[in-house]
C-alpha cells in the first residue's frame, strides 16, 4: 500500500478564506479514506489488474488500514478501478507508511494511478454497498470554504434523502480540492428509484443558494469486487 504520490496542492490561492474557513480546516477530523484509482491500460484484461489490487486490498488491511475495499469502473468518466482504505489518524497512517514492503519487482498493470486523502465529514454507511455512486464537486474562484462546505452539506442531505445513505468526503491531500459524495445502493432497480427522486431533491436543495459557486461536477457508477 506504499504505492502513494501525494502531492499537497491545496489550492489555497484560488479560494477564498476567512478566520471561519480556517477554524473549519482545523476542527478535529472523524477519520480519513485513503481513495486509489488505477486506469486502465490500453488492450490490458480487467482480471488481470483486478487479480492484482485485489492482493494489494487485502494487503491493506494487514499494513494497518481499518477497512480496505476495492470497486470497478461501470459508467463514468474513465475505466478504473477505487480502491478505498480507512484509517483514524494521521499517526495511524504514518504508522502503515513505515511497513517495508518491496516492489522493485512488480509489473505495472495500470496505465495511471492517483492517491487522494479524504477527510470524512459525514458517515452514513456502515459497510461497503454492492454498488456506490461516487460524486465530486469543485469549487470555484470565488467561493469561500464554508460557502463550499454550506454546498456540500446541502447535497449530501438531498442525496442521502435519495439514495437512503451517502458519506461525504473533504480533500485533505492529493491532487485537487474538491467536495466528494459515496452513495450505496443494491441493485439498478435500486438506482432507478433514486434517480428519479435525486432529480427533485437536489433541485430543491441547490436552489436554496443564489449561485451554485461550482465550477465542474462529475458522477461515477461503481460495483464491488472486493469483499465479494
Amino acid at each position: 500500500m506504499k504505492k502513494l504520490l501525494l502531492i499537497n496542492i491545496f489550492f489555497l490561492n484560488a479560494i477564498c478564506i476567512s478566520a471561519q474557513d480556517v477554524d473549519i480546516v482545523n476542527s478535529d477530523s472523524s477519520g480519513y479514506v485513503l481513495l486509489s484509482t488505477y486506469e486502465m491500460a490500453y488492450g490490458s484484461k480487467y482480471k488481470d489488474l483486478e487479480k492484482s489490487l485485489i492482493k494489494e486490498t487485502k494487503a491493506g488491511v494487514k499494513d494497518g488500514y481499518d477497512t480496505c475495499s476495492l470497486y470497478r469502473h461501470v459508467q463514468g468518466s474513465q475505466r478504473a478501478f477505487y480502491m478505498i482504505c480507512s484509517f483514524k489518524t494521521m499517526d495511524q497512517f504514518a504508522k502503515i507508511m513505515d511497513v517495508e514492503r518491496d516492489y522493485s519487482n512488480d509489473k505495472q498493470l495500470f496505465a495511471s494511478h492517483t492517491d487522494h486523502i479524504l477527510a470524512r465529514v459525514t458517515t452514513e454507511l456502515d459497510s461497503p454497498p454492492p454498488f456506490v455512486m461516487f460524486a465530486k464537486w469543485r469549487p470555484g474562484p470565488n467561493l469561500s470554504m464554508s460557502g463550499f462546505s454550506e454546498r456540500m452539506t446541502a447535497f449530501q442531505k438531498a442525496f442521502s434523502k435519495s439514495f437512503g445513505a451517502c458519506n461525504e468526503y473533504i480533500h485533505s491531500w492529493g491532487p485537487e480540492y474538491a467536495g466528494y459524495l459515496a452513495c450505496g445502493f443494491n441493485n439498478w432497480s435500486d438506482f432507478a428509484k433514486a434517480t428519479a427522486a435525486a432529480d427533485e431533491n437536489v433541485v430543491e436543495a441547490i436552489s436554496s443558494f443564489p449561485v451554485t459557486g461550482i465550477v465542474s461536477h462529475s458522477d461515477e457508477l461503481l460495483v464491488r469486487v472486493y469483499p465479494e
